[in-house]
């Protein structure tokens, strides 16, 4: 066997260490980010991947979807930058999640009237009161009188298909003559006047053209479909009154949406007394509406929202008035809140359970969305009893029909919170009707706008 010299072995293993070293060293640059290095050099990495990690994730805006009020970003998509980032250092990498659920389909419905002028044939409160940013104020006319808004300054693209909204939160009850309950400045005969007449003065004295005309209403909201293009002015004109003694005027905000694009954002909330204390407009508990809510998290959307809850009304009675209610209601959501009175006489839970199937076929064959939430806590023994029972029919009704979106848990939210119930053992505090309301903000944030 030929043997190797010692001074050669020795070079030989100089070399393999020069080799090592050089090595570390590129390995050391690539990882520093040096020049030379390629992004599949860098841990192995493909250059697809580094893209995809230094990208900031978020929701693509739906198809048809419209633009987001004053540019603010669709809900979904993230525009906070990295906090870590900063000149000549690459930000640390933002790691993935879940997309949320798509927002709206076709978009937000643009609050057109808010703020714009306001008149009125006679005032107990300024005209300007029906369209400020504040539901706790209202347009109070004496006696029968018209309100009329000057839309000239909105852009003619935004003011040809609307939804003229008005809201009488006085009357606490969706429909008072149900349950016997008085009404307070309601408008009952009405029409709904467009015209022509240039805008930045006083409304025209002529020109009017009726579009919608209502006799006998005995509902606290309602919401009518109109085409003004062409037009600046709109008006109600309110010609008899649904009211009490002393309150035989017309008292009521109204807004203006743009729905050229679809009646979009659209809610309406049926249910019982908890329903009509919570889901007004209103501040309660120092909560806002349920539509300044979304607009607070979800800044490119600004829901049309009406209660429909009505007093003493049980399961049945929704299955009963459901196909009379729902022509009235031009929106989407329909939002089903029974049970707490069907609790209280311990209602068989599969009679229940057909009520609401009523009530849910109804809704889905008129085209809309059913939102159903868990019954809320209360103190009253029979509630305790037996609404666990019908909660177990709503978790039911979710596995039968995929279309229903679920509402706020009012039960577990309820019972961690005991102290929101009222000393009837039955309704929420003024801070637990806020709450409440809060809780459908929030379930629909996470449900719908994808918040």
């Amino acid at each position: 066997m030929k043997r190797i010299s010692f001074k050669k072995t020795l070079l030989v293993l100089g070399v393999l260490c020069l080799l090592v070293l050089l090595a570390h060293l590129t390995l050391f640059s690539c990882n520093r980010g040096g020049a030379g290095c390629t992004a599949s050099s860098a841990r192995g990495a493909s250059a697809g991947d580094i893209a995809l990690k230094n990208s900031t994730p978020g929701a693509s805006s739906p198809a048809g979807s419209s633009p987001t009020r004053g540019g603010s970003p669709t809900p979904g998509a993230s525009t906070t930058p990295n906090p870590s980032a900063s000149a000549g250092v690459s930000p640390t990498p933002i790691s993935t999640s879940t997309p949320g659920p798509p927002a709206i389909p076709g978009g937000s419905n643009l609050l057109i009237s808010r703020n714009v002028p306001a008149y009125a044939s006679s005032e107990q409160y300024p005209a300007s009161q029906a369209n400020d940013a504040s539901y706790d104020t209202a347009w109070r006319s004496s006696g029968p009188a018209w309100l009329a808004y000057d839309l000239s300054r909105v852009s003619a693209a935004h003011r040809s298909k609307v939804l003229l909204v008005w809201y009488n939160d006085d009357t606490g009850t969706y429909d008072h003559t149900l349950i016997g309950e008085e009404a307070y400045n309601m408008p009952q005969d009405y029409t709904i006047q467009v015209n022509p007449g240039a805008g930045g003065g006083n409304p025209p004295s002529g020109g009017w053209v009726t579009l919608v005309t209502v006799t006998g209403n005995h509902y606290h909201s309602r919401q009518h479909l109109i085409d003004m293009t062409g037009d600046n002015w709109v008006r109600i004109n309110v010609t008899a009154i649904d009211g009490s003694v002393q309150n035989y005027d017309v008292a009521i905000n109204m807004d203006v949406f743009d729905v050229s694009g679809g009646v979009n954002d659209d809610w309406i909330f049926f249910g019982d007394s908890i329903t009509a204390g919570a889901m007004d407009h209103t501040t309660v508990g120092g909560v806002a509406s349920f539509a300044q809510l979304i607009n607070a998290s979800a800044s490119g959307y600004y829901p049309i929202d009406e209660s429909g809850g009505i007093g003493y009304l049980t399961s049945s009675d929704g299955a009963a008035h459901i196909t009379t209610w729902l022509p009235l209601f031009l929106g989407k959501y329909v939002g089903l809140s029974y049970g707490t009175n069907d609790a209280l006489g311990c209602v068989d839970p599969n009679t229940f359970y057909q009520n609401y199937l009523t009530m849910v076929q109804a809704v889905l064959a008129a085209g809309k969305i059913p939102v159903i939430p868990h019954i809320p806590w209360g103190r009253d023994s029979n509630l305790q009893n037996c609404i666990p029972g019908l909660n177990a029919k709503i978790d039911a009704l979710y596995q039968a029909f995929p279309q229903i979106i679920r509402g706020p848990d009012l039960w577990a939210f309820f019972q961690a919170h005991q102290s929101l119930i009222s000393s009837d053992n039955i309704h929420p505090t003024d801070t637990g009707f806020g709450a409440y309301r809060q809780q459908w903000a929030n379930a629909m944030l996470q449900a719908v706008y994808g918040v």
